[in-house]
């Protein structure tokens, strides 16, 4: 067994309390403590993160909730349960909810799959945002503004096997989420052989796909085809 010395003595693995320490990308350094309880200052102290002040310690609660842990506040360690902690750069933290748990950040913007992970949300789970009586449903690689003045409140709801796209001027077709590739893609919309493969983005940008591509399908996506350079329609 593994065992750490602290003050002189020597301290076995059975007396240590392990926490996790996620950064703002969510990458997560495990710590081990002697004692049953830390300060908010310990923990940044931990992952090398000091001056103190320049730091937000927020407590990653069993129930997904977030909750700031100031420098001088102690929070009671679980031996054999779930501890978690965030040490993000920043002053005051931005209130949202999702699906009515609290939760807290120090900067202004999240990508929806690190929201989904504080709530324990699963893969086959989207985060929704209810914004002028509309549903706005986020690709978990979209930024999520938590920011804004009024405080922000997520759902989550089970996410469709399949998405809408469209070809052509109106041409829509129902595709399995997943990655296709651009070949795969034309193959399915019947684009005349030659003819050059397009993703017209939200701006009206067109992007011709090179061969071999490789593109996660999301709901709403437009596509459009054009012959070779050269050669006329």
């Amino acid at each position: 067994m593994a065992t750490s010395v602290e003050g002189g003595s020597v301290r076995q693995d059975s007396d240590l309390f392990e926490i996790e320490i996620g950064d703002h990308d969510f990458e997560f350094t495990s710590v081990q403590f002697g004692d049953a309880a830390v300060t908010g200052a310990q923990v940044s102290m931990a992952v090398g993160k000091h001056p103190v002040e320049d730091f937000v310690v927020l407590r990653h609660l069993k129930s997904g909730e977030l909750e700031t842990s100031r420098p001088t506040e102690t929070s009671a360690l679980s031996k054999n349960g779930f501890n978690r902690f965030f040490v993000v750069r920043g002053g005051q933290t931005n209130r949202f909810f999702v699906e009515s748990l609290s939760m807290e950040w120090p900067r202004n913007k999240l990508l929806a799959w690190q929201v989904k992970f504080l709530a324990g949300a699963g893969e086959e789970e989207s985060l929704v945002m209810e914004r002028d009586g509309a549903d706005h449903v986020f690709d978990d690689s979209d930024e999520v503004d938590v920011g804004g003045r009024d405080v922000e409140r997520f759902k989550l709801r089970r996410r469709k096997k399949t998405v809408t796209v469209i070809y052509g001027t109106d041409r829509e077709f129902e595709l399995e989420r997943r990655i296709y590739t651009t070949e795969e893609l034309m193959g399915v919309f019947g684009v005349p052989e030659g003819y050059r493969l397009d993703l017209i983005g939200s701006d009206g940008t067109f992007h011709e796909m090179a061969p071999g591509e490789r593109l996660k399908i999301r709901e709403g996506m437009e596509f459009g085809s054009h012959p070779p350079v050269g050669q006329s329609s």
